[in-house]
């Protein structure tokens, strides 16, 4: 059985591709995705503190370094080509930047990509303690021409531990090539985003920049590069039969346990060193 695309996402602000509720509903326990491109004449630009909870977030870039704080006081850099593990649990306050490479020898007008996943955690998780994994360049695995964050490829598995069956895989192609890739047992629910140039899965053109939901089945996943060399990022999961109750930051799966969330996050939020 092949798995085809089943519709090509719109975003909201050209970057927001999993935000409204029949979205989230859909591909849940992935309930939010950001991706994109920025440029900057400066040294980079900060999110400042913001609350999350009930979530874990991925947060995977290129051609820029992530400065990061958080409400434990644990500041930190990740560079170029990592990736960020928050398991936010009952509550984290955390603030993000997107810098300069620290290394870049071109200080005139650069750019960088961003992409976000947030992953909504099973019950026995959402009000759990906050845990965060850094992950330099060097420390995420390749295979052949794919990068494994999480799940597995070819024998060889991510090093990003999530309390749920998910495979996140960044795929590069040059022109012309193919890549065919059998989705794990059980995970039915899942996208496929083009971070550079262009793909197509069966008979649907994905263009660069753009979400394909894929249809839900264990299919096998066959894309190819159109036109130039092609950068896509493959997220798959085990769907999730749990309420999505969201209120900004914070998604849980019922009411109780994100307002118990909220009281904890006010109650940190006081003492943050902003």
């Amino acid at each position: 059985m092949k798995r085809e695309v089943k519709r090509i996402q719109e975003p909201r602000n050209g970057i927001q591709f999993v935000l409204y509720p029949e979205t989230r509903e859909e591909l849940k326990p992935l309930v939010f995705f950001d991706g994109g491109k920025f440029k900057r004449n400066d040294e980079g630009f900060t999110i400042g503190f913001h609350p999350h909870s009930g979530i874990g977030i991925i947060t995977y870039f290129h051609h820029t370094d992530l400065h990061h704080k958080d409400s434990s006081n644990n500041p930190g850099v990740v560079y170029d080509g990592g990736a960020q593990w928050i398991q936010a649990g009952k509550g984290v306050w955390h603030e993000e930047g997107y810098h300069r490479k620290y290394n870049a020898t071109d200080l005139g007008e650069w750019e960088g990509s961003i992409h976000q996943l947030w992953i909504q955690l099973p019950p026995d998780f959402e009000e759990g303690e906050v845990k965060y994994r850094n992950l330099n360049p060097e420390e995420l695995p390749w295979v052949e021409n794919v990068k494994v964050l999480s799940g597995e490829y070819l024998g060889v598995k991510g090093p990003m531990n999530v309390p749920i069956k998910l495979t996140y895989l960044d795929v590069y192609l040059n022109e012309g090539e193919t890549w065919s890739f059998d989705t794990p047992k059980g995970q039915t629910t899942g996208f496929v985003f083009t971070r550079d140039g262009e793909l197509t899965i069966g008979n649907t053109i994905i263009p660069n920049s753009k979400l394909a939901i894929l249809e839900h089945n264990e299919g096998l996943i066959t894309a190819n590069a159109v036109g130039k060399e092609s950068n896509f990022i493959v997220v798959l999961a085990q769907p999730s039969q749990e309420d999505v109750v969201a209120q900004n930051g914070q998604i849980h799966t019922n009411r109780a346990s994100l307002q118990r969330s909220a009281e904890h996050i006010k109650s940190i939020g006081k003492n943050i060193n902003q």
